[in-house]
């Protein structure tokens, strides 16, 4: 679309913008370290998939207001993210460090392992 060169012809209309579709959190599984541990808790990713749907919605009448809205969910996003991350990593140490020792069972660093690859290949995908 081209902005008018001439004041006082009319603005073509704008192609209303396709709603986002909420991807549902992989829900967890049996294993604590397999692949489909929720990245966010499902009440938590459901109230920022709606609140980025409200500020995409309230571009058009407010742009300045839905792009302030959107920096402060990124904000929030983030920081929620990296509380997540900072407790998996304790729950996975944990899991190979008991009482200051460290645990030299290989299925048991094994699983760790697993753990810590699930993680971060996640990770490393965003």
């Amino acid at each position: 679309m081209t902005a008018p060169t001439d004041p006082t012809e009319p603005i073509e209309p704008i192609e209303p913008i396709e709603p986002i579709e909420p991807t549902a959190p992989a829900q967890p599984s049996s294993t604590p370290n397999g692949p489909s541990f929720p990245v966010l808790p499902t009440d938590v990713h459901d109230k920022l998939v709606q609140r980025l749907r409200y500020s995409v919605s309230g571009f058009v009448d407010s742009p300045r207001g839905a792009v302030e809205e959107a920096d402060t969910l990124l904000t929030e996003a983030v920081t929620r993210l990296t509380d997540l991350l900072a407790e998996r990593r304790a729950t996975l140490r944990a899991a190979w460090h008991e009482n200051d020792g460290v645990v030299t069972e290989t299925e048991e660093l094994r699983l760790a392992m697993r753990g810590y690859r699930n993680v971060l290949e996640r990770l490393i995908s965003i």
